[in-house]
């Protein structure tokens, strides 16, 4: 008797334990043809006209970590910002572009084969050196920028349409994501403290090339969230990318795929991109002039995503050196940026050549973004330096002049 209760029980614990993978899974019709698929993370190619084709990413946040890759400042930008919190007292700095390779290889050196894929992500407003942020982002609790695009909502936007749009906002955390209305007066939703990370960007509908350019068939990422448990939130992203084909016919695709909510855009055109390792690059950008090679296309921003749970790599921590002299200036917030995969937090220190002049963090998370209001006006040769508190052999400098 006690036999065949342990029997039944097995049997039912298993039947559950299929019927709750059997809801958390997403599988997409077999027009999509999966390249790539762990558990947690899916990408699919799908054909469309005239030979083209779309790539589908999914990925259920319950198990995949998602990766902002923002190049170091390269100028402050302050008075500059134009979406947040409706002052140009909030900044819009600089940040420097950084070649897709770099960040590709630096994301496998410290993650190695946790990765998934990796893909460019905000607007951006210069193919220069450096480049200002059009909307809003919010990096591991810390807004990095106000924005600074001229098609937004304010008054003096390049066109009448900007002048009063709804821009969207993508908000995830280690569960869920949703995206809803931004609101430029308050901040909202990175004003809450809540809101770790988050994008802000347009609805696909008001996407310029839509608006002004007459909708033409392009590349172009679009972004829905869905929910595939029957629990309240959204747990899956789901990111089509179009190699050729108009905004509408890229966010059919997901209306197809379920999501029934907000879709919204990020940077796509010449500057799209989708790489994975074990698929190599999907769509590569492209060179602003022939003269470039498709290669090193520089951009400021990046999402990377990757399976979730510590790094079986060696500790490391990456600082890269901007192009530019950075302009910090006595009473204004600066960005210190770095990547690193490091358990535990780290210090930040102020140095003048090899003197310590200053404990700017004695312990701060390692989460790759602290906001430094520096007193005094810098001194020659300094450079400040992200170190390991777990590993004190593990650090990284940037030289401020």
């Amino acid at each position: 008797m006690i036999k065949k209760v342990l029997l039944i029980c097995l049997f039912l614990f298993v039947s559950i334990n299929i019927i709750i993978h059997q809801v958390y899974a997403f599988t997409p019709s077999n027009t999509y043809y999966p390249l790539d698929v762990i558990n947690g993370a899916g990408l699919y190619k799908t054909p469309l006209a005239d030979g083209n084709q779309a790539y589908l990413q999914v990925f259920d946040l319950r198990k995949i970590q998602i990766d902002q890759f923002i190049g170091e400042v390269d100028n402050i930008g302050i008075n500059e910002g134009k979406y947040y919190k409706n002052s140009n007292n909030y900044y819009s700095p600089y940040f420097e572009n950084k070649p897709f390779l770099d960040v590709w290889n630096e994301y496998k050196l410290l993650y190695g084969k946790q990765i998934f894929s990796l893909m460019n992500c905000a607007f951006f407003e210069e193919y220069k050196s450096s480049t200002q942020l059009a909307f809003p982002i919010k990096l591991n609790g810390q807004v990095i920028t106000a924005g600074s695009s001229p098609y937004g909502p304010f008054s003096k936007a390049a066109t009448d349409y900007y002048k009063n749009i709804k821009l969207k906002v993508l908000v995830w955390n280690n569960k869920s994501a949703y995206i809803t209305d931004y609101q430029p007066e308050l901040g909202y939703p990175l004003n809450k403290q809540s809101v770790q990370n988050a994008i802000v960007s347009y609805s696909y509908n008001d996407h310029p090339a839509k608006v002004l350019g007459k909708n033409p068939a392009n590349k172009y990422h679009v972004i829905g969230t869905l929910s595939k448990d029957n629990a309240r939130g959204d747990e899956l992203i789901l990111i089509v990318t179009v190699n050729q084909a108009t905004l509408d016919e890229a966010a059919e695709l997901l209306r197809k795929l379920g999501v029934k909510g907000d879709i919204m855009t990020v940077d796509g055109g010449s500057s799209t991109l989708i790489t994975n390792p074990r698929t190599g690059n999907l769509i590569l950008p492209q060179p602003v002039n022939m003269k470039d090679n498709p290669y090193v296309r520089n951009l400021p921003h990046y999402l990377g995503f990757r399976k979730k749970g510590e790094s079986k790599e060696q500790a490391k921590i990456f600082i890269s050196q901007p192009v530019n002299t950075i302009a910090i200036k006595p009473n204004f917030p600066y960005l210190i940026l770095w990547r690193d995969n490091l358990v535990g937090g780290v210090k930040i220190e102020l140095y003048a050549g090899s003197k310590l002049t200053q404990v700017i963090a004695p312990k701060t998370a390692s989460d790759g973004v602290f906001e430094w209001t520096p007193t005094t006006p810098k001194v020659p040769s300094s450079l400040i330096k992200v170190s390991s508190l777990k590993h004190k052999n593990i650090f990284a400098k940037l030289e401020l002049q």
